[in-house]
């Protein structure tokens, strides 16, 4: 049998983030004087700041350029403070120790950008957990393109079929599915986000387990 591999997603699967991109994004979508209604703001999550901004650039005529609108999002988001360590999942730990210990290769896909990831895993000490990190940074096309996930199975040299990616969006599952791979769906206490696309939903990572995962690399 072909070995397994793991994809883990960032901004809701390692972190609980999204709640503060929420408040964050607020502050973004006041200083533009547009109201972001709930269906919208979830078509976003889990995709890239390009293609947030193209979504909203259209749906609301704005005329700044969508380079622009990220601009203005940096400025904003970069005037707040991060404390990564206080916003790690507590389960994510024991996972990622139990899947080194195992030998299984794992990689981080997340849409966010390379700075970010970086702070994430200097300041919760996880970078030693992960065999390959990848930015959405570094593609044309974000979540729910397949992209990310193609390249993250490629840089393990496993197979597709034999990646098992956890993620807590829509767009991520999508892209995980176009990939032709199987996943996970976690499910967010405040956010409801639409999971159906999911092999199989937990409310957290301490409910996964390797022989499930396992499993789940087979079908």
């Amino acid at each position: 049998m072909e070995k397994l591999a793991v994809i883990f997603d960032m901004d809701g699967v390692i972190i609980d983030s999204e709640p503060i991109y929420r408040s964050w994004n607020k502050d973004v979508f006041k200083k533009l004087k547009i109201q972001v209604d709930e269906e919208t703001q979830l078509s976003f999550v889990g995709g890239t700041a390009k293609r947030k901004w193209t979504i909203l650039k259209d749906k609301f005529s704005l005329s700044p350029s969508v380079e622009e609108l990220i601009c203005l999002q940096n400025e904003i988001f970069s005037q707040k403070e991060w404390a990564f360590k206080s916003l790690l999942f507590p389960a994510v730990l024991p996972l990622l120790q139990e899947l080194k210990e195992h030998s299984i290769p794992t990689a981080l896909a997340s849409s966010s950008n390379k700075k970010k990831i970086s702070d994430v895993l200097d300041q919760c000490e996880l970078r030693a957990y992960f065999d390959e990190v990848i930015s959405g940074e570094d593609f044309e096309r974000g979540k729910p393109d397949p992209d990310i996930f193609l390249h993250a199975a490629e840089k393990l040299e496993v197979p597709t079929s034999n990646c098992v990616v956890i993620e807590d969006s829509y767009n991520g599952l999508t892209a995980a599915k176009r990939a032709g791979m199987h996943c996970v769906g976690v499910r967010h206490k405040e956010i409801h986000m639409n999971l159906s696309q999911a092999d199989r939903t937990v409310a957290s990572l301490g409910e996964i387990h390797i022989e499930e995962l396992k499993e789940l690399s087979k079908r």
